[in-house]
């Protein structure tokens, strides 16, 4: 279960970057990646329509894929740091989460910070913040990921953007993604994104 619409979310945790803040532009998000079969593609969609995007990158993952994770930084897209692991925050100590972070940090110089399925104890916040991370949530997830939700269903999610959102979406592997982008840039490019 998760919720699609996250908006109100941000009166909980004000904290957070929930929202684009009203400059009217959505703002696309990819979680997990860089992925070999699915960050190439998803690059090329991005590079066609001169749309950037942000990667909140698995640590994990850059280091199993270090050239393309130096692909994005590259062709002018922002990174971020997802954990080294995936780590759930829910179900981590603060000084385990932290660690984790860290061993990110060190092969992904960033200080925007996506918690793995948004889990992060207040504990955690506070220290992130302290450290100087700007903590970036979502404001909508169509459930790219979900094997559940047709494609069909993910489009109709995303017809529902509003113009100041921030969309999650999954770099890890599954061929729909590809497929989902190219249809969101067919029908929102030149309309508000960043």
């Amino acid at each position: 279960m998760y919720l699609v619409n996250t908006r109100k979310l941000r009166l909980l945790y004000p904290n957070r970057t929930w929202l684009t803040h009203g400059d009217d532009r959505l703002h696309l998000t990819f979680d997990d990646g860089p992925h070999p079969d699915s960050t190439p593609q998803i690059l090329a969609v991005l590079k066609q329509y001169d749309v950037k995007a942000t990667f909140f990158c698995l640590g994990k993952q850059i280091d199993q894929h270090p050239d393309l994770y130096a692909q994005i930084i590259a062709e002018g897209h922002a990174v971020g740091n997802h954990t080294y692991d995936h780590l759930d925050g829910w179900a981590n100590s603060l000084d385990a989460y932290l660690a984790d972070i860290q061993r990110c940090a060190d092969v992904c110089d960033s200080k925007l910070f996506r918690p793995p399925y948004g889990r992060i104890t207040r504990k955690q916040e506070r220290a992130l913040l302290d450290l100087g991370y700007q903590i970036v949530m979502w404001s909508l997830m169509p459930g790219d990921w979900d094997d559940e939700v047709t494609l069909d269903e993910l489009k109709r999610r995303l017809d529902k953007r509003q113009p100041d959102d921030i969309i999650v979406l999954h770099d890890q592997g599954k061929e729909r993604i590809v497929d989902v982008v190219e249809w969101f840039m067919k029908h929102n490019c030149g309309s508000h994104l960043l």
